[in-house]
């Protein structure tokens, strides 16, 4: 949508920059689960941020979150810990058509069956593997920051392959690992396509408010706190 360069070419520095209105925006695509995302946010934070974007895909905790809605939560819980979300920016995201749930569950693996989905409903509203991590990081250097995140799988859907076992060292899908899978269990091609075109439509959906997001934060009430660049990771 914005024309976004690539910044560096590295097998962990998977940055983009763009600079419009007054916003100095800087993209990191972390990968997927807790290492990958500490480690792209030790590179983004070597440069200074005015804000912290965590944004992504997610799974859906609720049966009213269906494929394609935006969420964003005012705070960021794993399994002995919470973050809470800059209440600012939880409002600017809010204004430009996210919905504000309570919390957001950062899990260590992929929560892929709709019965472990139902178990979790009780603990937060939807399901990622980073958005704690990368807030975690924010607030370690007083950066103000926000989870932002597309419902890609909703409650009821059970994720067609074995997720936890398809990501490489870097966070990324192994296309060979997805093609082992496929080839171990044809009848599951049905299931990857319709969860490609949920992914795309949930990606689709959020970049939308990102772009909205990104031109509205450096409006009043924010812009008296000088906060005129966003870090999106």
């Amino acid at each position: 949508m914005r024309g976004f360069k690539r910044a560096v070419v590295d097998q962990w520095d998977h940055s983009y920059r763009k600079n419009f209105e007054d916003a100095n925006v800087r993209v990191f695509l972390t990968g997927a689960g807790r290492f990958a995302a500490q480690r792209a946010a030790a590179i983004a934070f070597e440069e200074p941020a005015d804000i912290c974007i965590a944004a992504g895909l997610s799974g859906g905790l609720r049966p009213e979150y269906l494929v394609g809605r935006v969420l964003t939560a005012r705070q960021v819980t794993k399994t002995d810990g919470f973050l809470l979300a800059d209440p600012d920016l939880v409002s600017v995201a809010e204004s430009v058509g996210a919905a504000v749930v309570q919390r957001f569950l950062t899990s260590d693996e992929v929560v892929a069956s709709a019965e472990e989905k139902r178990k979790l409903g009780d603990l937060a509203d939807a399901v990622d593997m980073e958005s704690y991590w990368v807030l975690s990081a924010a607030a370690s250097r007083g950066v103000p920051a926000v989870a932002i995140r597309s419902v890609s799988d909703t409650l009821d859907s059970d994720l067609p392959l074995d997720f936890n076992r398809i990501f490489n060292d870097r966070g990324a899908v192994s296309i060979p690992k997805v093609i082992g899978q496929l080839a171990a269990r044809p009848s599951k091609v049905g299931g990857l396509v319709r969860l490609a075109h949920d992914s795309e439509r949930a990606a689709s959906n959020l970049a939308r408010v990102l772009d909205s997001f990104v031109q509205s934060v450096t409006l009043p009430p924010l812009r008296e706190n000088a906060k005129a660049a966003a870090l999106l990771v």
